[in-house]
Parts: structure tokens; C-alpha cells; sequence
């Protein structure tokens, strides 16, 4: 594997990193249906039970969360949220990001399945002069029950970077999975959260880098817990720290 040199090691991490250390644009829409995760023979679920559906932070307008940084980025990522609200197939909650840079906004999506939707620029970060925005469809993760029955999201989307000898669209193949419920330690507490892998194919990659995955510990009916990211060799790390919204 190449070793990763200084002057582009902050490409990766801003590319896959769902660290929002700085702004990201987002998209906020629901996938299209060709972006869907694909069909296996186990059936979907029609909707998910109270409490269940997969959230990216937590749907209560006015909640604040606090994640600590870890690994080659360090710090505080804090979140507000601003609104959420119904329609037609999903709930939809925005919020706003701040880290090192300038505050972000961004939508995530849940279905009435329990599904989400999160834009590819939501696991990119602006990092050394560098931004990283999404150009193409949503990740679509399956609901728990999807996921238990072990169907996975796939799909093509894409990212732009822009930045010092950088910019340019590249396009993303994904797949989640799932993989159980499982209880996770961070300084918030201690609890039970679903973890989901996240693998990426980067196509003709990022100065050698072509892979890359990460794992998200998501407690259903509340949202982000922990996740760690692994790209050439480096591990990103955010804890949930601290939450107006009991954990």
C-alpha cells in the first residue's frame, strides 16, 4: 500500500471521513429509486416499530450533542438541531454542524420504513483548504430489519473536491451492511446500538487510495453513538461526548 504523504493525507480523510470538522454542502433529497438498497430474497420491512428507525442524530428540534474527535483529526464536532419535519415517505431532520471551520447545515432522511438516506457529502469533510461536496445520490442504508435478514444498500454516487491541485468529480461505489446490535462505550454512556459497515470503492482513487470503510454504531430512535474510519493505514474516530436528548 502507498504510504501516505503529507501533502495530500488530508484528501482521504476529508473524502470518507463523517467527521464534519469544517462545512460540507448536502444534497438533503431522498435517494431515487434507482439508488434503492437492492432486493434479496428477504421481504422488506412495511414499517418500522416505534422507537426503531434509523436516525443520523436525533430527531427532537432544539436537541445539542457534542462529539470529541480522535485519531489524525482531533477536537469537537457540536450539532444543533433545527427542525424536523414529516413527509411524504420520511422524516426529514436538519441540522447544523460546527467544527473547526464554518458551520454546516444538512438533512438527513428516515423513512416510514425505518431506512435512511444521508448525503455522500455528509462523509466528507472540508479539511486544509480543501471541500468536499456531493454530486450524487444519497447512501441509502436499510432498515434493521432489512439489514438482520442480511440485506445490504448498494449503489454509485459521487463527490467533488476542490482544493490545491485537487478538484475534480469522483465517483463512489458503496455497500452497507449490517451487523447486530451490540452495546458501545463512549463518554456520553454506555448503550446499545446497531453497528453498520460502510465500504467504499473509490474507483481510480485519491493519490493511490482506492478503498476505504468505516463502521457506525447508530442506537435507533437517537442516531450517531460512535464511528471509526479506516483509510490507508489511519483510524478516525468521534465519540458522542454529550447530548441535551438522554442517550
Amino acid at each position: 500500500m502507498i504510504k501516505p504523504r503529507r501533502r495530500w493525507l488530508a484528501l482521504p480523510a476529508a473524502l470518507v471521513l463523517a467527521l464534519p470538522v469544517t462545512a460540507c454542502d448536502s444534497a438533503g433529497d431522498q435517494a431515487p429509486a434507482a439508488n434503492q438498497p437492492a432486493a434479496t430474497s428477504a421481504p422488506p420491512s412495511a414499517a418500522a416499530p416505534a422507537g426503531g428507525g434509523l436516525y443520523f442524530y436525533p430527531p427532537v428540534e432544539g436537541a445539542t450533542l457534542e462529539y470529541t474527535l480522535g485519531g489524525i483529526v482531533t477536537g469537537t464536532n457540536s450539532v444543533t438541531v433545527d427542525s424536523v419535519t414529516g413527509r411524504a415517505g420520511g422524516q426529514v431532520v436538519t441540522v447544523t454542524e460546527k467544527g473547526s471551520g464554518a458551520a454546516a447545515e444538512r438533512e438527513f432522511v428516515t423513512g416510514a420504513d425505518g431506512g435512511l438516506t444521508v448525503d455522500i457529502g455528509a462523509f466528507g469533510a472540508s479539511a486544509a483548504g480543501l471541500t468536499v461536496k456531493g454530486t450524487g445520490d444519497d447512501v441509502a442504508v436499510p432498515p434493521v430489519a432489512d439489514l438482520d435478514a442480511g440485506r445490504k444498500g448498494t449503489g454509485s454516487t459521487a463527490v467533488e473536491v476542490s482544493g490545491p491541485g485537487l478538484e475534480g468529480e469522483h465517483k463512489v461505489t458503496y455497500t452497507v451492511t449490517g451487523t447486530g446490535t451490540e452495546p458501545v462505550t463512549v463518554p456520553a454512556g454506555t448503550t446499545q446500538a446497531y453497528a453498520v459497515t460502510l465500504d467504499l470503492d473509490l474507483g481510480e482513487g485519491f493519490a493511490g487510495v482506492t478503498e476505504a470503510s468505516g463502521r457506525f454504531w447508530l442506537k435507533p430512535g437517537f442516531g450517531l453513538v460512535k464511528q471509526e474510519i479506516t483509510i490507508a493505514g489511519l483510524t478516525l474516530t468521534s465519540e458522542l461526548a454529550k447530548s441535551s436528548v438522554p442517550l
